[in-house]
């Protein structure tokens, strides 16, 4: 229950990020784009909090950020070594891939046909690293990742409408 209760914030600023982004989409406002691209961005970058010293804990929550704690390593042997390169590199492209859909959200330097290309192979490595490297907390993560893969293949919405 402390785990439902600590992501509950973030799902309420997610809601919030959502509702501003349809606002502006709705309206065909041009920032909309911008959010858009800086929450691709942002999403990905996140991702670097995997290689970020756990802090101090608080309140007792646990940092869900661990290259070093996975289910995969009791059940198929992986070794930390091995689990932390390939978390590692799975960073390298998470965060490369969505700094590029966020570039061709705007149409700066890529192209926006690559959008849906990028938005999911972007949010299928980052859901991949989440349920690799699975806490409760990154619950939130997951319903984004599901949620641009929905968006890039299933909806018909793109970046060039407004």
């Amino acid at each position: 229950m402390r785990t439902l209760s600590g992501i509950l914030p973030w799902v309420v600023v997610l809601v919030i990020a959502g509702a501003v982004i349809w606002f502006l989409y709705d309206r065909h406002m041009a920032a909309g784009r911008w959010v858009v691209a800086g929450f691709l961005v942002a999403h990905g970058l996140i991702h670097l909090l995997y290689l970020a010293p756990a802090p101090e804990a608080a309140g007792g929550s646990e940092w869900p950020f661990d290259l070093g704690s996975s289910w995969v390593s009791g059940s198929a042997g992986l070794d930390r070594g091995t689990l932390r390169t390939l978390g590692v590199a799975l960073i390298v492209l998470i965060v490369a891939g969505f700094g590029l859909s966020g570039l061709a959200t705007l149409g700066v330097i890529v192209p926006e046909s690559w959008w849906p290309g990028l938005v999911v192979a972007s949010a299928a490595l980052s859901l991949g690293m989440l349920v690799l490297f699975f806490a409760p907390s990154l619950l939130a993560g997951i319903g984004i990742d599901l949620f641009l893969i929905w968006l890039a293949l299933a909806s018909s919405w793109r970046p060039g409408l407004v």
